[in-house]
């Protein structure tokens, strides 16, 4: 495994462990706070979260090892497809009655910034070689 294959994944398996924790907390507080309504605004806040952060990366895992076209129709279709369901849920809840609009943008603003952190820091981390050796020059 290269070493840009194992950062994508690390930052894949970083960006699941962060949905699931605000999953744990934000379901919780959404029914404490806004009752049946918050559970709902909570879910699909978690769920909207996961969409936009674990699409681009599982694109850049899949498409990474590919020739750059590829790799930029993988990455982009993926982002417009991401994009397309995002806006068509917003279209869909603006026009749920109660549902505590509120509290699906405090759920989603904190997923959305983490899997964003999470982004930076692992690709700043990462230890990816901007060219690597040719066999031949390995052997002398």
């Amino acid at each position: 495994m290269s070493a840009e294959s194992a950062t994508y994944r690390k930052a894949t398996r970083y960006t699941l462990i962060a949905v699931i924790a605000l999953a744990l907390i934000a379901i919780p507080v959404g029914l404490m706070v806004g009752g049946g309504a918050g559970l709902f605004a909570a879910e699909i806040g978690v769920a909207v979260t996961a969409l936009s952060g674990l699409t681009t990366q599982v694109a850049m895992v899949m498409g990474h090892d590919r020739e750059p076209h590829m790799m930029a129709a993988i990455v982009g279709g993926s982002w417009l497809v991401k994009m397309f369901i995002i806006v068509i849920a917003m279209i869909v809840l603006q026009d749920i009655d109660g549902f505590p609009k509120g509290l699906f943008a405090g759920f989603l603003l904190v997923g959305v910034v983490t899997t964003l952190v999470i982004d930076l820091w692992v690709i700043r981390k990462a230890r990816i070689p901007y060219v690597e050796p040719r066999a031949d020059d390995a052997q002398k």
